[in-house]
């Protein structure tokens, strides 16, 4: 049997992203090799350094950097993208959205020319944002792109209504709930459940996993601390993550006095540790990907607009979204959870229940393969 060859355009190889590319590559029908560029220094934007069995090319790329409302855009531009793509003679082009365009474009522009399949995997649009300049100049290629895409791998549901509302058919839309690779997160937790756990020195504990990044709002959580005076000696924050913001975060926990802040660093392998030890899992700002990790160790999660997931996995049954998040709002709900304690651990085995029989590793990879096979 022949295989569908299928390159899948990325910035980068990220080591959440690597698991899925290795399971797609399994399937005997499908000849998987990801194409990416180089890391980018001072960002999330980096390789994972584990061996994988995919094919892996990186190609010679220029970085590109540009400011925006919304932080820094980053990503690679190939200039050889496009002859590679003509001696490689791929019959399915998977590209990452308008987030790697530059790249994007040449995948388009290759399906389009040699009557391939193209498909465009993204989260669509971030529900209340706009865009800046540059960008806002590049919407109507981007949406035309969208358009004449012959399927699209959404995030979430909510980036399916976007597509649908710019006129790309819902039979083309194909919703890949963003989420971590859970079937790993499930063999990890029955391997060391009993052998480390991270001792929290709180009597609740707070637990942010993510890049530290303006983008994240971390700050809000840490001045909601300060709204929390009266039970500082029994709610304390862990903060796992590292960024250019961390710096600045650090100074602000420490003007505002508060002691209960401890912040870990980057932990990848071992983090595990610190979601077995949480109470609650605070997203304040952007991201998505660490809802469905908190979830998959029975956590109940408080969080705010994403990447649009949050708007598949978070309901009232397992957590709270606020839309406008302020240090009262969060304050409040946090003391809410503190003082609802049956409420709270009911809702943390929704969510594990969610991720298990609804949203996890093999519906992902499903939908995606789906995709492809449209």
């Amino acid at each position: 049997m022949k295989k569908k060859k299928i390159v899948i355009l990325y910035r980068v190889v990220q080591h959440w992203r690597a698991p899925f590319f290795e399971l797609l590559n399994e399937d005997e029908k499908m000849e998987i090799s990801v194409w990416h560029g180089p890391n980018f220094s001072n960002s999330k934007l980096e390789s994972t350094t584990q061996e994988f069995s995919f094919s892996k090319k990186k190609l010679f790329s220029l970085r590109i950097r540009l400011k925006s409302k919304n932080g820094m855009a980053l990503m690679p531009f190939s200039p050889f993208l496009f002859f590679l793509l003509i001696i490689k003679r791929p019959d399915v082009i998977v590209a990452e959205g308008a987030s790697n365009l530059a790249n994007s474009i040449q995948g388009f522009l290759y399906a389009k020319i040699f009557r391939k399949k193209f498909i465009w995997w993204s989260l669509g649009r971030i529900k209340n944002r706009s865009f800046g300049s540059i960008r806002a100049k590049l919407d109507s290629l981007v949406q035309f792109i969208e358009k004449k895409s012959d399927a699209i791998i959404s995030y979430s549901s909510r980036g399916a209504d976007y597509f649908s509302s710019i006129g790309v058919k819902r039979e083309k839309i194909f919703v890949a709930v963003n989420v971590v690779d859970t079937k790993t997160i499930e063999k990890k937790n029955k391997q060391v459940k009993d052998i480390e756990t991270y001792k929290s020195p709180f009597k609740f504990t707070l637990l942010f996993v993510g890049a530290l990044t303006k983008e994240k709002q971390i700050d809000i959580l840490i001045n909601s601390l300060s709204h929390l005076d009266e039970l500082k000696n029994k709610i304390g924050l862990l903060v796992v993550g590292d960024g250019k913001h961390r710096q600045y975060l650090e100074g602000l926990a420490s003007k505002l006095s508060l002691s209960n802040i401890i912040f870990l660093g980057k932990r990848i392998e071992d983090n595990y540790m610190f979601f077995n030890s949480a109470d609650l899992f605070i997203l304040p700002g952007l991201g998505g990907l660490a809802i469905s990790e908190a979830m998959c160790y029975k956590l109940p999660v408080l969080c705010s607009i994403g990447d649009g997931c949050e708007a598949d996995l978070v309901s009232n049954e397992n957590g709270f979204i606020e839309e406008q998040m302020t240090p009262e709002k969060l304050a409040t709900h946090i003391k809410w959870f503190y003082e609802n304690e049956e409420l709270r651990k009911a809702m943390g085995k929704n969510s594990f229940n969610r991720i298990k029989y609804k949203y996890n590793t093999d519906t992902y990879i499903n939908k995606i393969k789906d995709a492809i096979n449209y």
